[in-house]
């Protein structure tokens, strides 16, 4: 497992005749340098440092201030002329890469990008930096030099490596130079930038939710921000549940996870709270009945047809059970079968055969077998067919009350 440092190289306005230093403050470890990613990764140090800039980046400020610059005097004149037109090569990062290595005894990665300002561009950063990333790595991102857009670039790169790679960040860094002291030493305070991972995570969450309605994945979410793992865990167990068509016990987790929950939540959570209550406030609903159609309806919109038909078929049980026996429990397993054995007597006769469908389609999708109707074939020849279909006997055999 390798730990690489990414860091951006731009361009510095001079001031005094010469490029800024800073005395980076690492909680109360101080590094001075011109480059923040040399500081960082005397701090951190990682197995490799990699340098990203692009062809008009001060690739020869970082070689000066690294190399004795007499020894290598034709190397750095040529670097100087290249940085001035905007034509700095990869060959000539090649060069120096090698050349630092030998010196510093760091393991240096001098990596020419463009500069961004198209989507192919800006996706071509993208691949630049994770080429040399291992599945499993560990990552430190730097993101105070370089162009004003690349810090985004990066953040972006470190969700991508997160999910693509399996990458591990270990850590988001800024040094913060506008926010330098005027002590006779001034300290330049280090930002860690990490918490913006995070938020990220929730949003995917969060979107993965409205996708899938899998509530499962805010359990370790809210760990993570210090919420009691028990109480957590109740999300974990509503999810189980629900995707086992149990939506009566899901009610219960849900309901004691509200409880618990009553007031602000800790940490990033505070920032989604409203959004998570609102997913859930259907534990107020009293009519089960009225949650198995909802999530009937949801699993439709979503293409996923197989819990669609099954809910779709539940839900029809439980509303002529509620029908026959209004204060019965819709889980009681016996009253269900006897619905499901009477149906045919119980239903409108008229709707009977849409019964009888919906049945044949959820038992079909459900074996993953072909049936042998021919109707219930042709349904099921094209997800057209089956869309319509199942939102047309929803239509009919699942009223809103």
């Amino acid at each position: 497992m390798t730990h690489t440092l990414i860091g951006f190289l731009g361009k510095s306005q001079k001031r005094d005749g010469c490029y800024s230093t800073a005395n980076y403050d690492f909680d109360g470890h101080i590094e001075t340098t011109q480059f923040f990613s040399l500081g960082l990764n005397n701090v951190i140090k990682p197995d490799r440092l990699v340098i990203l800039g692009t062809s008009g980046s001060m690739w020869d400020v970082l070689f000066d201030s690294l190399v004795d610059v007499q020894e290598y005097e034709d190397q750095k004149l040529a670097l100087i002329e290249a940085v001035e037109a905007d034509q700095v090569t990869q060959a000539q990062l090649t060069a120096c890469e090698a050349l630092l290595r030998e010196k510093l005894n760091v393991d240096w990665h001098l990596n020419l990008i463009p500069y961004g300002d198209s989507t192919s561009t800006q996706v071509e950063i993208l691949k630049i930096m994770a080429k040399d990333i291992g599945i499993g790595d560990q990552v430190s991102l730097d993101l105070t030099h370089g162009l004003r857009h690349l810090p985004m670039l990066g953040l972006l790169s470190a969700m991508y490596l997160q999910t693509a790679k399996k990458v591990d960040i270990k850590g988001i860094y800024y040094g913060a130079m506008d926010r330098t002291s005027k002590a006779d030493k001034p300290l330049t305070p280090v930002m860690r930038l990490d918490g913006l991972l995070k938020i990220a995570d929730w949003i995917t969450a969060l979107h993965g939710f409205d996708k899938t309605g899998d509530i499962a994945p805010f359990s370790e979410l809210l760990i993570q921000e210090g919420l009691s793992p028990n109480t957590a865990g109740l999300l974990k167990t509503a999810s189980f549940y629900e995707n086992t068509l149990s939506v009566t016990q899901a009610r219960k987790p849900l309901r004691n996870f509200a409880t618990n929950t009553a007031g602000e939540l800790p940490g990033i959570a505070s920032l989604f709270q409203d959004s998570l209550r609102e997913r859930i406030s259907w534990v107020n609903q009293d009519n089960i009945y009225l949650r198995q159609r909802e999530k009937a309806l949801f699993y439709l919109q979503r293409s996923d047809y197989v819990r669609a038909a099954a809910m779709g078929y539940e839900a029809l049980i439980t509303y002529h059970l509620k029908q026959k026996t209004p204060h019965a429990d819709p889980e009681n397993y016996e009253l269900r079968d006897e619905i499901r054995t009477n149906l045919k007597s119980i239903a409108d006769p008229i709707k009977w055969p849409d019964y009888k469908l919906l049945s044949n389609i959820r038992n079909s999708l459900a074996h993953a077998n072909r049936s042998n109707r021919a109707e219930v074939q042709k349904i099921l020849s094209s997800e057209a067919h089956l869309k319509q279909k199942l939102s047309e006997l929803f239509e009919k055999l699942l009223p809103t009350m």
